[in-house]
């Protein structure tokens, strides 16, 4: 701006204001008046713009206007979504965005429709451990072909509670990782243990597994909707656009480094939730503490 490049030549070199303003056919008046009201604001503007790129970095470009106003606003930062989202799009940046997976569909017998009831459609989720949902989703490589990625999720704090990398799909898989989650979380009888209608999840071993522990099975309905295992799912879908979509995996070693990078490092301590107060999991956990 130029009334910045007068100020500036005249803090620095002490040129004349008035000479400048004359030979420049600027108002010597207005510059004044920006030197008062103006350069305040124009340097909020900037030190905002700072914080923007700041957090935008931090979330690897990850979050956009919404969440970055929201963790500004903890930073006692006087800006909205709007006036985020304005700036974002004058510094050309914005939160990456890639085209969605379509939904696989499962295929079972007439015998396993007496088992399929899900539990968790319009339960008032309202603590730890009383709502787990899990899932797998594929993960490419290049070398190695597909592997798949397991995890489960608490549901009220949404954290990861366990996840793992595997080579096959299969119940015991599934029970390696959930043995995981049980270990460190340790859950009381009445854990209700959400998936979709996956041959796995209907499968002698994990029952009785899940019997063992007094756990409950819950299942995504026959004709379900896309939003009954939504949280899960969008999880897995976060996780490919967010991290894995943007680096090349090359094999298993690559895929776990980047996915294990994510979680720990970033999603359960760092990333941010709207529906936990524009907390991240880790510190949603540390503030029910503290309650």
């Amino acid at each position: 701006m130029i009334y910045s490049s007068i100020y500036e030549l005249h803090k620095k070199f002490n040129i004349s204001v008035h000479r400048t303003t004359e030979l420049l056919g600027i108002n010597e008046s207005a510059y004044y008046n920006w030197v008062r009201n103006g350069r305040v604001i124009e340097n909020n503007s900037i030190k905002l713009m700072h914080a923007i790129i700041k957090e935008y970095a931090k979330s690897h470009g990850i979050y956009g206007a919404g969440k970055i106003a929201a963790i500004l606003k903890r930073k006692h930062f006087s800006a909205s979504q709007s006036t985020v989202s304005r700036y974002m799009y004058l510094m050309g940046i914005r939160s990456i965005v890639f085209k969605h997976f379509k939904p696989r569909r499962s295929h079972f017998k007439n015998d396993d429709y007496k088992d399929i009831i899900n539990l968790i459609k319009g339960l008032k989720i309202d603590h730890l451990n009383q709502v787990w949902t899990t899932d797998i989703s594929y993960i490419k490589t290049a070398e190695e072909g597909n592997l798949y990625f397991i995890s489960f999720i608490d549901q009220f704090s949404k954290k990861v509670v366990a996840w793992d990398l595997k080579y096959s799909q299969t119940t015991k898989d599934i029970l390696d990782v959930l043995q995981v989650a049980i270990k460190n979380n340790k859950p009381s009888p009445g854990l209700i243990i959400h998936s979709d209608k996956g041959s796995q999840m209907r499968s002698f071993e994990y029952k009785i597994f899940l019997s063992k522990y007094k756990f409950v099975r819950s299942y995504t309905s026959i004709n379900h909707s896309c939003d009954e295992n939504a949280c899960q799912e969008s999880f897995h879908s976060i996780l490919k656009r967010e991290r894995l979509y943007l680096h090349k995996l090359k094999n298993y070693k690559t895929a776990y480094r980047e996915i294990y990078d994510y979680i720990e490092n970033f999603y359960n301590p760092k990333r941010i939730h709207t529906k936990i107060g524009n907390l991240s999991p880790i510190d949603f956990k540390k503030s029910l503490n503290k309650s």
